[in-house]
């Protein structure tokens, strides 16, 4: 029986130990130095990169109190809920309080609209994180700092799986961490929760399950037939996951290079996924990432 989640049982404590971001966690270790906190809205394209990770250790380090919401609730996105439920809070003159809205590009219009406002008033700080920043309006991302976070590397994935499979005595070889890495390369989070489910399993369907990750869902055939011959890039698309927009790229990479194309298509692939993946790594939105992916292919 599954006890706790690992992913909370091995949850950062403190900002040393958030890993993959040294560029911002360098800049919140001198914040928690210095007192002089602000409000931030932490971004990546991703998920799993330790945005609420940061935003725990920063309220710990400070010894702050945490209020954490969370948008993807319908309950917590709409107006309501922030002017009956976060406008109080904000309020109570306590300074040493966070107020952590995930998924903050979740909530409504009429919703940023009134936080933008609490923000200014509010005692606290808020630390928003969204993975769609352009979900969140100009003037709710004016109130805060805005921190990108990238992609969590293989390497540090590989380092963090171990660690916790040699804490939680798990019984898996350096290639099959490896597999779990490659799979879930940028995504920490799921990785860890994968490492769970693979422990979980007897031997013979653990090593199923990891197959199992790379049997992908995507009609690579159909999708490589509509960008090459039918130009057809809006259907190309629709075939693709905004939500695991790396994964598809490399997906359709692999499918591609093993197939019966030509040198000149598979040198057009190679060019392609190079060019979405540095996009996607550098914060480009996963729609418009592969959009320009399906474009590119079809040119």
């Amino acid at each position: 029986m599954v006890k706790q989640l690992w992913v909370e049982k091995y949850r950062p404590k403190d900002i040393v130990s958030v890993k993959g971001q040294e560029h911002i966690t360098s800049e919140m270790r001198s914040v928690v130095d210095s007192g002089s906190m602000q409000h931030y809205l932490f971004y990546s394209p991703e998920p799993g990169t330790g945005k609420t990770s940061l935003a725990y250790a920063v309220a710990a380090e400070l010894d702050y109190q945490v209020h954490r919401f969370n948008a993807s609730s319908k309950r917590q996105r709409g107006i309501e809920f922030v002017e009956e439920d976060v406008a109080p809070l904000s309020r109570s003159g306590l300074w040493e309080t966070i107020f952590l809205l995930d998924e903050s590009d979740r909530l409504t219009t009429a919703a940023q609209d009134a936080l933008k406002g609490i923000i200014e008033e509010a005692t606290g700080y808020f630390i928003l994180t969204c993975n769609d920043l352009s979900k969140v309006s100009p003037w709710l991302q004016s109130r805060c700092q805005v921190r990108t976070f990238k992609p969590i590397s293989k390497e540090v994935i590989i380092e963090q799986v171990s660690h916790i499979a040699a804490m939680e005595q798990v019984d898996i070889t350096e290639g099959d961490i490896r597999t779990i890495a490659e799979y879930h390369e940028g995504d920490l989070r799921n990785a860890i929760s994968a490492l769970q489910a693979y422990a979980t399993l007897p031997k013979d369907q653990a090593q199923q399950f990891l197959r199992s990750l790379f049997i992908s869902d995507i009609d690579h055939q159909r999708f490589l037939a509509l960008c090459f011959r039918e130009k057809a890039i809006e259907e190309a698309y629709s075939l693709l996951d905004p939500t695991r927009a790396r994964g598809c790229v490399k997906s359709v990479f692999t499918f591609g290079m093993a197939s019966q194309a030509s040198d000149d298509s598979k040198m057009k692939l190679i060019r392609s996924a190079v060019l979405t993946e540095r996009d996607l790594i550098n914060g480009v939105e996963p729609i418009i990432a592969l959009h320009n992916f399906c474009k590119e292919l079809s040119a």
